[in-house]
Formats: C-alpha cells, sequence, structure tokens
C-alpha cells in the first residue's frame, strides 16, 4: 500500500472514532429547556450528563414575520386606514398569538405588524367617502408578509399630477368623425381633453415620458368605427404646457372573430363586451355582442384586446372577468363559471361575531354584507369554505346590529386569500355573484 493510501485510510478510520463518539455524546446530552431528554431514570442534575451544544441556526429576526403593506380602494391609497393582524385559529404560539394593530400613512403603507403568526387573519376598517359608517375588509388564513388590501373602486386616481398638452393633428378632422385620446407609459394614469380644450395627462410624478394616441372614427358607428391612428411621444410635465404634432395613418385592416361563451345551466343570454386599451386605465369599448356572433372590429395600432362576457339566472350572475385575448384568431371560446351554493345561515336568520357563514364550492370567496339601514360594510375574503365573522369592535367601529345583505363572490380559479389583494385582483378574474340573502347580524 502507498503511503498516500495509508494516510487517506488513517483520515477516514479517525473521523469515523471522534464522529461516533461524539454522536454518543449527542445522545446523553441535555437541553437547557428540556429537564426530561435523555434516559428517563437519568435526574437532570447528575454530574455525568452533559449540557448539549448551542445551536447552529441563525436565530430568526425581529422582522422575519412582520406584515406590511399599502391598503387601496381603487387606483387610490387610502391614508388613516387601521389594520390589525391576529393569528388564525389554530396558529396561536408564540408571541405571535399577541394581535398587532397600525395605522396606514398618507400614501396608505402600514408596517410593524410583528411578529405575526404563521397564519394570520387582517382586518382593516376604512372610511367610506361621503358616509358616516365605515367599511371593514377582512383577509382569513393569509400566510405572506406582504399584502395589499383592496376595495374595487374607479380606475382614476384620487391623487395625480397633471399636465397640458395641446396636441396639432396633421390633417382637419372631416365632418362626420370625432377622435378619441389615449395615454400610456410608466406612471401615466390618463389623458382627458379634445383637440379645442387641449389635453390632460394625469401621472405620478411630476414630469414624465408619456405615449399620446389618438384613434379617429365615424361618430354615428362609434370606436368600432375607427378609420385612423397616430401616435407621439411627449415629456408630460406638470409646470408648463407641451406642444405635440401628431399625424393620422388610415386603419385598413379590420376582423370579423367569432366570439362563444359555454355559461352554466340556464344561464341566458350571455352579453359580451369587447375592449381595447393602450394600458390598464386607458382605453375604450368596441363592441357589445351576443355569444356566437362576429362583430367587426378595427385592427388598431400598439391596442391590447380584451372581452368580458357576463350571464344571469334568477338573481346569481357569472362573469368572466376581462380577459385578453388574439383578436387574430378566428374563433375565441370563453367559458362562464358556475356558482357556488350558499349553505347557511339561511334566509332571515341570525349570526354574531366570530359565528361563521358556510358555503360549497371551488376557490376563494368573498362575503359582502352591507347594512339595509345603518352599520359597517364588511367583506370576508377566504380560501375556505367556512368564514367566520369579525369582531369590528376590536378595531374600534361599532358592532352590527340588524338586517344585512349578504351576497357571496367566487372565484374558482384563485387558490389563496392572497390573490384577491392588489390592482385588478378582481378585475381579470372569472367569478359568481350569488342572489341576495337577508340576514341578521348581532
Amino acid at each position: 500500500m502507498s503511503t498516500l493510501a495509508r494516510t487517506l485510510t488513517l483520515i477516514v478510520l479517525t473521523s469515523t472514532l471522534v464522529g461516533c463518539d461524539s454522536s454518543s455524546e449527542l445522545d446523553e446530552c441535555v437541553y437547557p429547556e428540556d429537564g426530561t431528554r435523555g434516559a428517563a431514570d437519568e435526574p437532570v442534575t447528575s454530574g455525568r450528563r452533559r449540557r448539549c451544544p448551542s445551536s447552529v441556526f441563525t436565530p430568526e429576526d425581529v422582522r422575519a414575520r412582520e406584515v406590511f403593506g399599502v391598503v387601496r380602494r381603487g387606483e387610490g391609497f387610502v391614508s388613516g386606514a387601521l389594520v390589525r393582524a391576529e393569528p388564525t385559529p389554530g396558529f396561536e404560539m408564540g408571541s405571535g398569538a399577541i394581535p398587532t394593530t397600525a395605522v396606514t400613512d398618507g400614501v396608505g403603507f402600514f408596517a410593524g405588524l410583528r411578529p405575526s403568526s404563521y397564519r394570520y387573519d387582517l382586518l382593516v376598517k376604512l372610511d367610506r367617502p361621503g358616509a358616516s359608517d365605515p367599511d371593514v375588509l377582512v383577509y382569513r388564513g393569509l400566510a405572506g408578509r406582504y399584502v395589499e388590501p383592496s376595495i374595487e373602486g374607479p380606475l382614476t386616481a384620487a391623487r395625480a399630477w397633471t399636465a397640458r398638452v395641446d396636441v396639432a393633428l396633421d390633417r382637419a378632422v372631416p365632418a362626420g368623425h370625432s377622435v378619441a385620446f389615449f395615454a400610456n407609459g410608466f406612471g401615466v394614469y390618463g389623458v382627458t381633453g379634445d383637440l379645442t380644450a387641449g389635453l390632460t395627462v394625469s401621472g405620478a410624478t411630476y414630469s414624465l415620458p408619456a405615449t399620446l394616441h389618438v384613434v379617429e372614427f365615424e361618430t354615428a358607428g362609434g370606436l368600432a368605427a375607427a378609420t385612423a391612428y397616430g401616435t407621439a411621444s411627449v415629456t408630460a410635465d406638470a409646470g408648463r404646457a407641451r406642444l405635440v404634432s401628431i399625424a393620422l395613418q388610415p386603419i385598413p385592416f379590420f376582423v370579423e372573430p367569432m366570439l362563444v361563451a359555454e355559461a352554466p345551466v340556464g344561464f341566458s343570454p350571455v352579453k359580451i363586451d369587447v375592449a381595447f386599451s393602450f394600458s390598464r386605465t386607458s382605453g375604450g369599448t368596441l363592441a357589445s355582442a351576443a355569444a356566437g356572433s362576429s362583430p367587426r372590429l378595427p385592427i388598431i395600432p400598439n391596442a391590447g384586446y380584451t372581452y368580458r362576457a357576463r350571464a344571469t339566472k334568477d338573481g346569481v350572475s357569472s362573469d368572466s372577468g376581462e380577459i385578453s385575448f388574439d383578436v387574430l384568431l378566428p374563433r375565441t371560446e370563453i367559458e362562464l363559471p358556475s356558482p357556488p351554493a350558499i349553505v347557511s345561515p339561511a334566509e332571515g336568520e341570525a349570526r354574531g361575531a366570530r359565528e361563521t357563514l358556510l358555503v360549497d364550492g371551488d376557490g376563494v370567496f368573498e362575503h359582502v354584507l352591507v347594512p339595509e339601514s345603518v352599520g359597517p360594510t364588511i367583506r370576508i375574503v377566504a380560501g375556505q369554505r367556512e368564514a367566520a365573522l369579525p369582531d369590528v369592535t376590536t378595531l374600534g367601529a361599532t358592532a352590527p346590529a340588524g338586517a344585512y345583505v349578504w351576497t357571496v363572490r367566487s372565484y374558482p380559479k384563485a387558490r389563496f386569500a392572497e390573490e384577491l389583494a392588489g390592482l385588478d385582483a378582481r378585475r381579470n378574474r372569472p367569478m359568481t355573484v350569488s342572489r341576495p340573502r337577508s340576514i341578521v347580524l348581532r
């Protein structure tokens, strides 16, 4: 055997012996917080017992389970909202079992909810514009550390910088024709105005680059009868007006895609809205068509196309959501979701704080409870069939008392409650809305 081979063999044997000896010592060691570890008949105070070495894992940082985010209503941020994190039942352990609260700042941001349990419920109280009673928004069983609790609202920003832009077209607009303006770009919310009064571009910053789009169309036929398109880039500046020239080019191409919708049994008729857009907040509607029809649509440069199909049955509605599609395909098939079954409470029954609402179906559910007279409006988002009513008094709101109208929104393709948070969380998802049911909250 060579010298190298003998040396390697010796090293391996030595490591094995040392490792076995260390392993046997650790089998009999005692952790400071575990006085029963080791042999049952050997007391912890025995001089032959050794204390186990400290863990080599890095201790959890104080911010590791902190919950933070922003509260939204539509496009806007909500300041002064009260946010409370409390452990989801079954996850109350250690310091995470203590509920924590925070208040959103001027841009809707909140932080400092720590340490939160691994699964937690988030409760938010938002003042409702023009009303004395607040909105209460509840998310059950969250796990993510960043979340954006949101309520639907208009697609216009509550606060924005505005910049004046005047437009000069390369030719006059013919009689019987109109023009519409759109805008996109990072931080650009949209554009309003016309050729005569000038345009107002709204955005997130004092000065920002924007792309303007103009669509000329036959006034009688609407945007579906578009005849020309033009675009130009401009730096929108809140401090001074800008002038931009736009050349219009003919729109020569039209398509007639067939839109086919499959609705749940008994749901009819199906209405399909087709729209185009240059950004998520700047676009227009082209057509409203029946399922199985082939609306004539212009191919507008730089635009994306979406459809939204809806059908109803006995007060229950089924909605495809606003879904992008390839307008050049000859046939587009749309599937509308089936509604869940509402189990309890029954019509006229009463429920109180921490008692449950029960539905039967798939996906994530949003329970909307609107008072028939006065009281907070309550929304509960849950990924389970059961959803507990919140104790709104923990948020400083008056406890609901009296008749409420209860509807259930079902999002069958969503898997977690977190998916119903943030911008457009509900806008681009298939959903159903149940028939309203009157119940009593106490």
